[in-house]
C-alpha cells in the first residue's frame, strides 16, 4: 500500500538547486531561492556564495528566462515559469504522478508547494526544487532521492524491496561536503541526502530530531537505477525548536 505524507508544510520559500553533468563529487549546487510572499513569488541567485561560484565554473548558466545579475531579485513570472515543469492538474494521469511522490490524490495542495515536494525535475536540464521546511511543526514527511546511488551502492537495486528500512548517519568529516548525510540499508551503504535536503536534515538532527526513512519506489534504467526514500522526521521536544533558517541561508 502506497504511503502518503500527512502533513503538507505550505513552504515560504523553495531553494533552486542544479546538477553538473561535468562535476564527479560536489555535482549538485543550491544556486538560489524562490521566495512567496503573499500571492507573488520572487527568485534570488545566491551570487556571493562560494557554491554559486562553483556552479558557475561547472557551466551554470541561469535559469531560463532569468539571466544572472548580482543583487537582482526577479520578480515577474516566476512561479509560472516554475510551475511549467509539472504535468497539468487536469491531465489524466495526474494522480498517479502525486502517488509516486507519497501525495494522496485527494491532499489539497499549492502549485508552489508541490514543487517543493516533487522537486519538479526535468529529464536534460539538472534543475530541482527542494522544500526547506521551516516552521514545519513537530513532524513532517516527504520523498527523497537517494543521490550517488549508482556509484556508491554495492547493493544491486534489484535486491533492494520497497518497504525496507534506511537509517541516515551524518558525516561531518566528509571532505566534500560538511553536510553530507549517508544512507545505509543492513548496514551498508547505498548513496547520499542530496546536497539540497542534507543542511536541512542536518539541522533538525542537531535539535534532537528523530529521522526514519524506507524504501518508497525504484525506477529509473538498469544502467541508472534510481531509488527513493519515504522519510519522517519527528521534533521529539518541540518546545526547544529553533527554524533551520540559518543552515540553509546562503
Amino acid at each position: 500500500m502506497t504511503r502518503f505524507i500527512e502533513h503538507i508544510i505550505e513552504p515560504r520559500r523553495l531553494l533552486l538547486c542544479w546538477q553538473a553533468r561535468d562535476s564527479q563529487n560536489r555535482s549538485r549546487y543550491v544556486v538560489g531561492e524562490l521566495v512567496q510572499r503573499e500571492k507573488n513569488v520572487t527568485l534570488r541567485y545566491f551570487t556571493d556564495s562560494q557554491e554559486f561560484r562553483e556552479a558557475l565554473n561547472h557551466g551554470f548558466v541561469g535559469y531560463p528566462a532569468f539571466p544572472i545579475r548580482s543583487g537582482d531579485v526577479h520578480t515577474g513570472q516566476v512561479l509560472e515559469a516554475f510551475t511549467r515543469r509539472l504535468p497539468p492538474r487536469n491531465r489524466r494521469d495526474f494522480s498517479r504522478y502525486l502517488e509516486m511522490r507519497g501525495i494522496s490524490p485527494d491532499a489539497q495542495i499549492s502549485d508552489f508547494a508541490l514543487l517543493g515536494y516533487t522537486g519538479a525535475k526535468l529529464p536534460n536540464d539538472g534543475f530541482e526544487i527542494v522544500h526547506t521546511f521551516e516552521h514545519a511543526g513537530e513532524q513532517f514527511e516527504f520523498v527523497l532521492e537517494v543521490a550517488g546511488f549508482r556509484h556508491e551502492s554495492t547493493i544491486p537495486a534489484a535486491q533492494i524491496e520497497v518497504g525496507e528500512g534506511v537509517t541516515f548517519h551524518p558525516e561531518p568529516e566528509n571532505k566534500y561536503d560538511r553536510y553530507a548525510i549517508r544512507i545505509e540499508l543492513h548496514g551498508t551503504k547505498i548513496g547520499y541526502v542530496a546536497r539540497g535536503h542534507a543542511p536541512i536534515i542536518r539541522n533538525f538532527l542537531n535539535q534532537g530530531a528523530e529521522i526514519n526513512g524506507e524504501i518508497f519506489r525504484k525506477n529509473g534504467t538498469a544502467e541508472r537505477p534510481l531509488i527513493y526514500i519515504f522519510t519522517q522526521l519527528t521534533l521529539t521536544d518541540y518546545g526547544q525548536y529553533r527554524s533551520p533558517d540559518s543552515a540553509i541561508s546562503v
